[in-house]
């Protein structure tokens, strides 16, 4: 997966549009299912609990497909890519400390997948406003940038790929 520039009012727009709009619609088929399966199987002041809980994850279920149904729409460009985003640096970071023992030995593959998880982990929490710890990322990829000009490599995120996660 590739980086890729990111209009952040667009996407905080979208994605707080896409909340609003699946909150809702999972709100409202879970009470629909749920009135709808106690009036056809339910007792009248009775026990309903497996009934409401069956139209709850109906309506989880529903949600969940159309929102993966949507993703590949033209609105949901920012969304998708930074949802795909995150899972990519999820992957990357179950091997972290593997990956820091590899970059401190100067392992080139370990340094372009580190590099990308910097620079990928610095533009996702730019997008989200979580700047909490940037400086200590920031400070990080510049050191990484200082072993990458020493050791004379020619290092960009364009290089990397998931392949390179087999070795570690």
């Amino acid at each position: 997966m590739q980086l890729k520039q990111i209009d952040k009012d667009r996407y905080r727009s979208h994605f707080n549009v896409v909340i609003v709009f699946a909150v809702a619609v999972f709100s409202a088929l879970g009470v629909g299912f749920s009135a709808l399966l106690i009036r056809f199987f339910g007792e009248a002041g009775g026990d309903n609990f497996y009934l409401n809980l069956l139209g709850v994850a109906s309506a989880a279920f529903l949600s969940v497909l159309m929102l993966r149904a949507l993703k590949h729409t033209s609105y949901f460009y920012e969304l998708a890519y930074i949802w795909d985003l995150k899972q990519e640096l999820n992957l990357i970071n179950r091997k972290h400390l593997k990956l820091k023992a590899a970059v401190a030995a100067n392992d080139p593959d370990a340094i372009i997948v580190m590099f990308y998880n910097l620079t990928g982990s610095r533009q996702l929490w730019l997008l989200d406003d979580n700047v909490l710890n940037l400086q200590e990322l920031e400070l990080e990829l510049i050191q990484l940038e200082h072993q990458i000009k020493s050791l004379g490599l020619q290092v960009n995120t364009n290089q990397y790929s998931r392949n390179l996660l087999q070795k570690f």
